[in-house]
């Protein structure tokens, strides 16, 4: 502004007012784009990080997606320089619980950092003006990227060399030898199916007539048995009249005769214990033929369920 030597006085301090006025504003409208906050009333809280990921003061600070307040300050920890020591400020009317914890993350893919905090599981008690919230770890996306870039390059040399692979099976040689093969694959099959159709047809035939001469000799075995069953029956009837008879001639017989008496009662004994003998040992002779019926049964149901044992017996059964 020119100020005219004939202005007054009053034009010149309404000036000095309008330029003074301007700089407030221009000073307030710094502070305010800077982060500082002269008018609102926060609660302080501690944090300390491994790292804060280009973390700015005045970046804000967010619970669950709300933003409750603002970064205040960054320093290294006096007690352990290995750690940040980040100082935010909270709304005072937002309360804070323990179990709160702290990340920083990125706003999008190429956004600014800020902190997020999270309650994990029940809420605690509250916590006061200057107390510490635990921090939390949360990989950015330029960390999942990078992440990323180490797997590929792990996977590359093992994608080189499955491709080299499919290149060595697909060559032309290999081709030319799949090529024969699916040829003469017809005229494989049709010869195994011959040979399973003639093993077929030759098994049925051996297993029925091993179940014919099964059935065969199990129904002579089984006639000779009844055989000596009624031959021993017969034995025993005539033994029992044998017996009768004996003993109504003794009956009848005098005093006299006592002594052949006695000596015929002893060859009766005798007799009797011989025949009883050769009954013992005919019973030992039908309980080895009932045995080998059974046997023969057995084996000719075997035969019938499972013929393949006589052309592939088991291990055990061939030492045997």
């Amino acid at each position: 502004m020119v100020l005219n030597p004939r202005s007054s006085a009053a034009d010149m301090i309404k000036a000095a007012l309008a330029a003074l006025a301007g700089l407030t504003v221009l000073g307030l409208f710094i502070v305010f784009l800077g982060g500082h906050d002269f008018f609102s009333d926060y609660s302080q809280y501690k944090i300390l990080f491994r790292n804060v990921k280009d973390l700015t003061p005045g970046r804000p600070v967010k619970y669950a997606g709300l933003s409750v307040g603002k970064v205040d300050s960054i320093t290294v920890d006096a007690d352990n320089p290995g750690r940040i020591a980040v100082t935010i400020n909270v709304d005072r009317d937002f309360p804070l619980y323990r179990g709160t914890t702290a990340m920083v993350t990125q706003k999008g893919l190429v956004g600014d950092n800020y902190i997020l905090l999270e309650l994990h599981g029940e809420a605690g008690s509250k916590l006061a003006d200057g107390d510490s919230i635990p921090s939390g770890v949360i990989m950015s996306m330029n960390e999942v990227a990078a992440q990323m870039g180490k797997s590929v390059a792990a996977l590359t040399p093992q994608l080189e060399r499955a491709v080299n692979a499919f290149e060595m099976l697909f060559s032309p040689e290999n081709m030319s030898n799949i090529g024969k093969s699916l040829k003469m694959a017809p005229e494989v099959l049709a010869e195994t199916n011959a040979t399973l159709v003639t093993f077929r047809n030759e098994w049925k035939n051996l297993a029925r007539s091993g179940a014919g001469a099964m059935n065969t000799g199990s129904k002579n075995i089984t006639v000779l048995t009844e055989e000596l069953v009624d031959t021993l029956q017969k034995v025993e009837s005539v033994l029992e009249t044998v017996q009768r008879d004996m003993s109504g001639t003794l009956q009848n017989v005098s005093g006299d005769f006592s002594r052949a008496v006695d000596g015929i009662e002893g060859l009766t004994s005798d007799l009797r214990r011989n025949i009883e003998y050769d009954q013992e040992e005919l019973e030992i002779i039908l309980m080895n033929i009932n045995r080998l019926s059974r046997e023969m049964n057995r084996l000719a149901r075997s035969l019938r369920e499972r013929p393949w044992q006589i052309l592939n017996p088991p291990q055990g059964a061939k030492h045997e």
